[in-house]
């Protein structure tokens, strides 16, 4: 499946083009399919910060092992806990990481309990544990599962994105929770070495997501991403009740460091593949479901 590489960004001393306004009297036009999308209205992580992720990072190679075994072997989600905390998926590691790493995996992609998020996992595994059509479907949920690297990609990330201030490290994790900890608070509640890990092991995920790259020094960079991403990113927004320009707008986007225009042609890209109808034309948006997500209420 093609993905969406990178493409140069609008410098911040452009002028803007004409605010996109929905079009009246409706603001977008959804087909009979949309009623399958509100079981991804309750996906998203709401809570408060989380310190769930603290040493494992982005796990690829383990989600990678077990939705393979699910696509070749028609595995359940139960069979694939066994398998993971029996040791047959991950045999190196002790019952405490097995566990550990089941429990991740587990809240990221198949807690919400929506079987067309794993099994479109699944079918990603074909194109190999590195393409863009897992790691890129993988990076919607770990982030849209975990509020905290959320809030710190559509914000830090996307800021020294537009800034050309391309440079991340630890100290940036860690100024990032200071800042937030009168809206979390349990933030404060962390010890030191604590943040400290949250702040490495983000980083780590993110750059096995492809957002960040380098070892030591890490630089932010655009990661590439596929059309199946977007279309999934595409019903979150439509099952949470955005419409029209909201959709465009909506800082999700900024996941893939991608602008408002940025959407607006991955939106095209769909529509050209029949999956979506989309138009954009001076302060009118249509938006149409045509291919079926396959959500079941």
């Amino acid at each position: 499946m093609s993905g969406f590489g990178p493409e140069r960004q609008r410098s911040p001393t452009e002028e803007p083009k004409e605010p996109i306004q929905q079009m009246h009297p409706k603001p977008d036009i959804l087909d009979d399919r949309s009623h399958t999308l509100p079981p991804l209205a309750r996906l998203r992580d709401l809570g408060a910060f989380s310190s769930r992720n603290t040493t494992k990072g982005a796990l690829l190679n383990e989600a990678f092992l077990l939705f393979r075994t699910m696509r070749e072997h028609g595995s359940t989600v139960a069979d694939l806990r066994e398998n993971a905390l029996r040791g047959q998926a991950f045999p190196r590691a002790s019952f405490e990481n097995r566990q550990r790493i089941w429990d991740c995996i587990h809240h990221r992609y198949f807690a919400p309990g929506i079987p067309w998020v794993f099994n479109s996992l699944a079918t990603a595994t074909v194109s190999g544990v590195g393409s863009s059509d897992f790691v890129s479907l993988a990076y919607l949920y770990f982030s849209l599962r975990d509020r905290l690297t959320f809030a710190f990609v559509t914000g830090v990330l996307w800021e020294r994105w537009q800034a050309r201030s391309l440079a991340v490290s630890v100290a940036d994790v860690l100024k990032f929770l200071d800042g937030e900890s009168k809206n979390h608070p349990v933030v404060k509640k962390w010890s030191p070495s604590t943040r400290t890990k949250i702040a490495q092991s983000t980083l780590a995920a993110l750059r096995d997501f492809g957002v960040l790259h380098g070892i030591q020094s890490k630089q932010i960079q655009r990661p590439a991403v596929s059309s199946e991403a977007v279309f999934h990113l595409l019903c979150i927004l439509l099952a949470e009740g955005r419409h029209g320009r909201a959709v465009i707008e909506a800082p999700d986007w900024r996941l893939f460091l991608w602008s408002d225009d940025d959407a607006a042609k991955a939106l095209a890209e769909l529509a050209q593949r029949r999956w979506i109808r989309f138009e954009r034309g001076g302060r009118t948006v249509i938006l149409e479901l045509v291919r079926n997500p396959e959500v079941s209420t």
